[in-house]
């Protein structure tokens, strides 16, 4: 298995970055976790779009998802053949995206993605099979409802999406070969309002440890900070394999 990251940032893309996505890939089956801002693009460097199998969503906020309207619109007007890879929405997700493309040209249509892609949304409940992969959620602790998500063939890849500290989220992630945590804050102070969303790193290095994780990724990072802080704090807590997650690079499982 290999996972690759197209894009790290929180909220909005940093310069040659782009928001949450992950490439997962084992034999022929390609699944894109995530395809938040600026993720379309990052994915054309390696690979056509007609290659996917599937796309999952963790939740629908949208530096984790927006980058399917020109996904959509690339399926639509590329005039390719190939079978538009299948659509994995989270559960009451396809409504709200519809609510948000609902004042684009095309119209009120209540088929704007599903006239394109194959669409489903998925029961967390229950394990995923996309090709030769598993696919296992757990929900985690945002402000809304967020699905962690763990990849098995032979290895084990999980990746948090948006959670505060959850115990959920590190039970699933429990001896992962690798783990992709989110590492948004530094500080509790950052996080604004008495309702927890995010972790600081220090958090997600104890969720590291918690987990026995073989390797850590740290993701979802403010771009203007200076990582090397990220990293110093997650260290504290965690003394297994740890370093950032790099746009573009692909990680061996």
């Amino acid at each position: 298995m290999r996972a690759t990251a197209l894009g790290t940032s929180a909220a909005y893309p940093g310069p040659n970055d782009a928001c949450s996505g992950w490439l997962v890939e084992a034999d022929d089956t390609k699944v894109l976790i995530d395809c938040g801002t600026g993720i379309l693009s990052r994915l054309q460097e390696l690979l056509n779009p007609d290659d996917l199998t599937a796309v999952i969503i963790s939740h629908v906020h949208a530096d984790h998802w927006l980058d399917l309207i020109p996904l959509r619109y690339a399926f639509r007007y590329a005039l390719t053949d190939r079978q538009p890879p299948v659509l994995y929405l989270p559960p009451r997700g396809h409504q709200t995206m519809l609510d948000v493309v609902r004042p684009l040209g095309d119209g009120p249509r209540a088929d704007f993605f599903s006239a394109v892609f194959p669409v489903q949304e998925y029961d967390p409940d229950k394990t995923l099979s996309i090709g030769n992969m598993r696919l296992d959620f757990t929900p985690g602790t945002h402000y809304i409802p967020s699905w962690a998500i763990a990849v098995r063939t032979d290895k084990r890849f999980v990746y948090t999406a948006d959670t505060a500290p959850s115990r959920a989220v590190a039970d699933l992630a429990r001896g992962a070969d690798l783990l992709v945590a989110e590492a948004t804050y530094l500080s509790l102070a950052e996080e604004a309002g008495d309702r927890r969303g995010h972790m600081t790193a220090r958090e997600a290095g104890q969720l590291a440890a918690y987990a026995q994780a073989k390797r850590t990724l740290l993701t979802h990072i403010w771009p203007n900070r200076d990582r090397s802080l990220t990293l110093e704090q997650a260290k504290q807590a965690y003394r297994g394999e740890l370093a950032m997650a790099e746009t573009s690079a692909s990680y061996e499982l």
